[in-house]
């Protein structure tokens, strides 16, 4: 009965740990009108400003800021790494 029991236990918690975690699933996440989840950005990790007057004005405009694909962020540890170590569920 006992081994029963730690059988099932076990189980439970397995489970739960094999879940990754998948950038679908997180708050970051943001992909554009017209593409798949494939090629998703990640709102963590902007690109350089392709504002070319954020150097005069010193206004960060946001529709000019360009976000890095999900799947370069989760290929490097400096980023998000396999981990998902900035992941935050929605």
């Amino acid at each position: 009965m006992k081994s029963i029991f730690l059988l099932i236990f076990y189980t439970m918690i397995s489970a739960h740990a094999v879940k990754p975690k998948l950038c679908v699933n997180c708050k970051f996440f943001t992909k554009g009108f017209f593409t798949s989840n494939n090629f998703g950005r990640c709102l963590m990790f902007p690109k350089e400003e392709l504002n070319d007057n954020f150097l005069v004005t010193g206004i960060k405009d946001k529709k000019y800021i360009e976000y890095t694909y999900c799947s370069i962020a989760r290929n490097f540890d400096s980023k998000c790494g396999k981990e998902g170590k900035l992941y935050k569920k929605k």
